[in-house]
Order: structure tokens, then C-alpha cells, then sequence
């Protein structure tokens, strides 16, 4: 059968040779949420809770509102609204919210013993005026990048981070008190190691699990595409939404898959990193905040050891942090030293890529972008797929949120590493994809959900 979330996806796709916005919307236009919240308590935000330089998120619309749940954290236990322009925490609830929250989840005895819990919900109105249809996909694509940027932080600081994705989405926005406009989207477990708790993880990586939604969305689909009209929100990416939702999680169904084998195509196993994990960490976290702007890239022959890097350091997160595996890493390579040139897929558990077409023109690849100027001289693009059809038999129609947050944690790993290596990267956003598919030679029934490209700032 063929999901909503086959539809969405293919409504938000760019193509050449249209005249004007090739995207209908149908969205209320309503502020942006007011967080103040006069009359709560405000607290001074603990130091070292949130990462010192934000994450690398679409435009820096700052599309992502961060909750956070505190027990036993040195402040009042309870339920706060992260303001982190103010470096306050603004409490929005207490103990019987905390319980209600955690009822809310499919993991409830974890949440119960972690210390600090955090909640990451979307504003649609941030984004909606520039992105249209296409502003709810990119929106999961920043939590993923925001996420990404907390568990590095905190990974980093020697804590354990745990995502869970699987928790029924109305109760968590009564909860946190969510306007009409916010989405919540996933939450992010910290503790310390010598927390005994369950952390959910499976054999060191080999394993990846997610939360599946099928047995609600295939009731949900027809009941949105008949809506139409009469729902509130008519524009699709709110349907969407909706297919995404769980309600009843006795329904929700908790899926393991094993990760293990090869591809085929030559084989090209990549050298170890460039530095420690250590090195990593403590390298991120000094790196100064710069304005998030996309520069042309000049001719540059990159070094074997920063590609392989910039690879072997998505690890250093949980790659498949609640895709289960499903998502696919394509790397394209134009310029890298010792590396034919030509389309790679990635497989992080053999430490290799493995090729699947010759030689592509970079020039060939540049014009399947709106702007080709952004991506002329990438030394090596990264090129995140899915079978949509595929995934949502498993996960249902939530697995394209799952997806969507994977390729932003990928964007944000990548655009760390980077900079560290003093490289510039940054998500592509308006490419066509049916020519890019074309001239990669990606299957048809895969999507692309991201691109994302690295190379040397031309300064």
C-alpha cells in the first residue's frame, strides 16, 4: 500500500524549469509562540547543560524549542522551558506533570530514573513563510541537528545520552503547554555511567531499534486524505504530522534490527581518525560561534585522513540514532587523495565504502542544485536515502521523522568534524532529486532526504 508519507515527500521536491513557487499552501497564519510565560519561576540555567555553540540548523531560523525534565540535578525537580537566549530555565510544571510525561513514553521506569531529560519540540511559524510545504521536514532535520549537537556535548563530558522517539505526541504537548503552532518531536536521556539503568542499547552498535506507529497510521491515512478541507489545518505537512502521532501506546511496537552485513562493489576501507575521541570533544566544544552562511568552495584536494575522519566520526553519536538502520549513506566523491572518484555507499560498522558508479562530473552534479555555485568544488557530498515505502511498512508513517532527525544528526556530525579539520560543510536544500538520482544512479525507490556537501571555504 502507499502512505501519506510517500505523498508528502514527493509535494516537497524542487525541480527545474518551473515558473514561480511550485508548492500550494494552505496554512493558517498565526504568530510565533509567545515563551515568556509571565508569572513562573525563573531559575539561572546550571553551567555546562547546554552545549556553548548552537547547532547548525536551516537558516538559523531557530525552528526548535528545548524543554528539559530535572531530577535531583542540584535545582527544584520539575518540568522547565529552556530560555536559552536568557541562560534561564523557566519552570512550567512539577511533580505531576514529570508523572504524566513519563506515562507518556514507551520507556516510562527509564525516564522515571534519569536526571535530566530533554524535549525537543518545533515551531512550524519560523519557517513556514520561507520554506512552505517543505518547512515540517526541515524542521525534523534541525531537531536531529540539535539533538546531535547535545549528545556530542554531553558524550563529550562522559555522560551516557539514550534518543527515545517513541511517546504519544498529544500528552507530551499538554505537558509542556505547546501552542497550536509547535510540534514536540523527540526527547534526549543524559545521565551519568554509573546510573544503573536500562540504557535500551543493543550489541555495541551491531543492533538498531525504533518505535513503529504502523498499526495506528494505517487507520490514520485515510482519514487524511478525506480531510481535506475540514481540518484546521489544512496544509499537508500538518496531515503529516498527524500519520506521525501515536496515540495508544499499546499499539506502539518496539522494532530491533541487526546491522551487519557488506555491499557489494569494491571495497575501500577507510584509515583510522585523525585524532583521539578526546581530541574530538574537547576541540568542539572551543570552537568559536560564527555566523551560519554559505560560502562558494575553492579547488582543493582533500587528504585521505579528513575524509575518512569526517566518516569514522558519525560514530562518535548514535548513527542510527531512531531510523533503526533504514537510512541509507550514499558518498559522492569528486576530489579526495588516493579516493577514485565516483558514488560510494557507507557502511559505518565495516569502517568502509563501498563503490556503486563510476566517475560523476562535478559539474553535471552542481546543476542538479538551484544554486550551482554553492556546491561547485565540494571535494565530497554525502547523500542520505531511504525507501520510504519500505520503512513505513516497518515504522509506519513515524518513520519519516525518525529519518528526517538521522540525516540532522548526520549534518551536524559532519559539520562539526569539519570545522575541526578546518573545512567547511553545509546541508543542501533546493537540489532536484529526480536528476540528481539520475546522474548518481540511486535506485528509484529510494528518496532522498538530505545532501549534505564538504570542501574548502574559498576565503
Amino acid at each position: 500500500m502507499r502512505f501519506y508519507t510517500e505523498s508528502y515527500h514527493e509535494s516537497t521536491q524542487y525541480a527545474p524549469r518551473l515558473s514561480g513557487d511550485p508548492l500550494s499552501l494552505h496554512w493558517e497564519n498565526e504568530p510565533i509562540p509567545d515563551k515568556r510565560y509571565p508569572g513562573c519561576e525563573r531559575i539561572a540555567m546550571p553551567r555546562h547543560m547546554l552545549p556553548p555553540l548552537p547547532a547548525a540548523t536551516f537558516d538559523g531560523l531557530d525552528s526548535i524549542n528545548i524543554y528539559v525534565v530535572l531530577r535531583k540535578y542540584g535545582v527544584p525537580d520539575g518540568v522547565f522551558y529552556c530560555d536559552v537566549a536568557r541562560h534561564q530555565l523557566v519552570r512550567i510544571g512539577a511533580g505531576a506533570e514529570m508523572e504524566t510525561l513519563a506515562n507518556s513514553f514507551t520507556d516510562s521506569e527509564f525516564i522515571r530514573n534519569v536526571p535530566m531529560l530533554f524535549l525537543y519540540a518545533g515551531s512550524v511559524s519560523r519557517t513556514v513563510w520561507r520554506l512552505k510545504e517543505a518547512a515540517y521536514r526541515e524542521i525534523e532535520k534541525d531537531a536531529g541537528a540539535v539533538i546531535g549537537n547535545q549528545m556530542l556535548f554531553s558524550n563529550g563530558r562522559g555522560f551516557r545520552t539514550t534518543v527515545l522517539g517513541g511517546f504519544v505526541d498529544d500528552s507530551v504537548a499538554n505537558v509542556l503547554k505547546l501552542a497550536s503552532t509547535e510540534i514536540p518531536l523527540s526527547a534526549l536521556a543524559v545521565y551519568p555511567d554509573s546510573l544503573n539503568v536500562n540504557a535500551l542499547s543493543l550489541d555495541e552498535g551491531a543492533g538498531r531499534f525504533s518505535y513503529s506507529n504502523r498499526n495506528e497510521s494505517l487507520e490514520k491515512v485515510y482519514a487524511v486524505e478525506s480531510a481535506g478541507a475540514g481540518n484546521r489545518y489544512a496544509s499537508r505537512f500538518m496531515l503529516q504530522n498527524r500519520c506521525e502521532c501515536i496515540d495508544d501506546l499499546s499499539r506502539c511496537i518496539r522494532v530491533c534490527r541487526l546491522q551487519a552485513q557488506s555491499l557489494p562493489g569494491d571495497e575501500f576501507p577507510l584509515t583510522p581518525a585523525k585524532f583521539t575521541n578526546d581530541y574530538y570533544y574537547r576541540e568542539a566544544e572551543l570552537l568559536p560561534q560564527k555566523p551560519l552562511r554559505i560560502t562558494p568552495f575553492k579547488p582543493y584536494n582533500l587528504d585521505l585522513d579528513d575524509f575518512s575522519s569526517i566518516l569514522r566520526w558519525l560514530e562518535l553519536g548514535q548513527i542510527d540514532m531512531f531510523g533503526a538502520g533504514l537510512l541509507k549513506i550514499w558518498v559522492v566523491v569528486f576530489n579526495v587523495m588516493f579516493v577514485y572518484p565516483g558514488v560510494y555507499r557507507y557502511v559505518p560498522i565495516q569502517k568502509s565504502i563501498y563503490m556503486q558508479s563510476s566517475q560523476v562530473s562535478d559539474k553535471k552534479f552542481a546543476r542538479c542544485h538551484s544554486a550551482p555555485e554553492q556546491v561547485q568544488n565540494a571535494t565530497f557530498a554525502i547523500i542520505l536515502t531511504a525507501d520510504l515505502n519500505e520503512c513505513c511498512n516497518i515504522l509506519g508513517d513515524r518513520a519519516y521523522r525518525y529519518l528526517n532527525m538521522n540525516a540532522g544528526y548526520i549534518a551536524e556530525s559532519v559539520h562539526v568534524s569539519s570545522r575541526i579539520l578546518n573545512k567547511v560543510s553545509h546541508a543542501e536544500h533546493f537540489y532536484f532529486e529526480k536528476e540528481l538520482k539520475t546522474l548518481c544512479n540511486i535506485p528509484e525507490s529510494e528518496s532522498i532526504l538530505s545532501e549534505i556537501v564538504v570542501g574548502r571555504e574559498d576565503s
